[in-house]
């Protein structure tokens, strides 16, 4: 059996809509999550932006950060990620430099260059096409890490701005990512960088030995600090875990469609026929998660830690149900007694 290293934890939310819900009552579930993962000891809870999609409300992370930060006391709360591409950095940085400005340094900026919906719908954002590609990327992410830090050459246009609130508000700053590109990214700037091992499994280990490997020290970090995102549906039944795992297979083969699939419960989804080809891809998606009993799921994690040497893990939990969300939490926070005095912290 692979020993359980023991990390920081912390906590990936979509605020999900489930079957039958309101927009608000996403939202509560979010807020009610995140109040768990604190009084459990969790570092991170983090919300991710997407756009578009009738079962996640989590379209506005930096809103819905301010009403989790209100709602809770210790936790840092951050964004999984604010997705660069679709605003312009000068708001980012306005809005969490506001955040700051609320609730100091409990603030987590996470950053990731995907638009978080199709096409049409990032340039909607935008209000224009321009901006969109990967390429310019890396310009945007130094130009909101500018109007943090007022660090723009004499000669930059953006040199006579000011970012009020931002400048000199910086929050911690993560890269998000799910492929080598992302990795690249974050090793030059020198910033941490979080792996989305739970949509990009088979990635995982080539993209943070990449990040390790190209790593350049910065004001930031003096060495890589790297967290992998898993999903986890974990409780005492086996079958519990099966039906909670449900709606999110069904939903994600629905999106491999091109579709935007509506919320779906729990029976509605164990009443779907999956063809043997729609099982094996879903099981193929999950062998490298955590889904199952708690021997299960200690081992799957205790075996990631292992291969990838990640320093922190954020569990992103695809049960359907948010009592389901919070028992995963539990019984991932019971595996994992309180992370050492001697934790290395960002």
């Amino acid at each position: 059996m692979t020993e359980l290293r023991r990390v920081p934890l912390n906590v990936l939310d979509l605020a999900g809509r489930g079957a039958g819900q309101t927009n608000a009552d996403a939202v509560a579930g979010s807020i009610r999550l995140a109040q768990v993962a604190e009084s459990l000891g969790f570092r991170r809870f983090w919300v991710a932006e997407h756009h578009g999609m009738p079962a996640v409300a989590s379209s506005a992370p930096a809103v819905l950060i301010a009403a989790i930060a209100a709602r809770t006391e210790r936790i840092r709360v951050g964004s999984g990620g604010v997705m660069l591409p679709n605003h312009a950095p000068l708001v980012v940085a306005e809005q969490f430099g506001t955040l700051r400005a609320l609730y100091g340094d409990r603030i987590d900026l996470g950053i990731g260059r995907a638009p978080g919906t199709d096409q049409a719908t990032a340039a909607a954002l935008r209000r224009s096409p321009d901006a969109l590609g990967a390429e310019d990327f890396p310009q945007q992410l130094l130009d909101l890490l500018g109007f943090f830090t007022g660090g723009f050459a004499p000669d930059d246009p953006l040199a006579g701005l000011r970012a009020v609130p931002g400048l000199g508000d910086q929050p911690e700053v993560w890269l998000l990512g799910s492929s080598g590109y992302s990795a690249q990214v974050a090793a030059a700037l020198g910033l941490p960088f979080a792996f989305a091992h739970h949509f990009a499994g088979e990635h995982t280990e080539e993209a943070l030995a990449l990040y390790r490997d190209r790593f350049q020290p910065s004001a930031t970090l003096e060495a890589p600090h790297a967290m992998i995102a898993v999903n986890v549906v974990a409780d005492d039944d086996p079958e519990k875990v099966r039906r909670q795992s449900l709606p999110s297979a069904l939903s994600f083969l629905q999106m491999r469609r091109g579709q935007k699939p509506e919320p779906v419960s729990v029976d509605e989804a164990a009443k779907y026929e999956f063809s043997q080809l729609e099982l094996d891809f879903i099981a193929e998606r999950n062998a490298r998660q955590a889904l199952g009993t708690p021997d299960v799921v200690r081992e799957r994690l205790a075996s990631l830690l292992h291969s990838t040497g990640a320093d922190e893990l954020m569990i992103a939990s695809g049960a359907a149900e948010s009592d389901a969300r919070a028992r995963s939490l539990e019984i991932v926070a019971e595996l994992f007694p309180s992370a050492p005095s001697d934790t290395p912290q960002i």
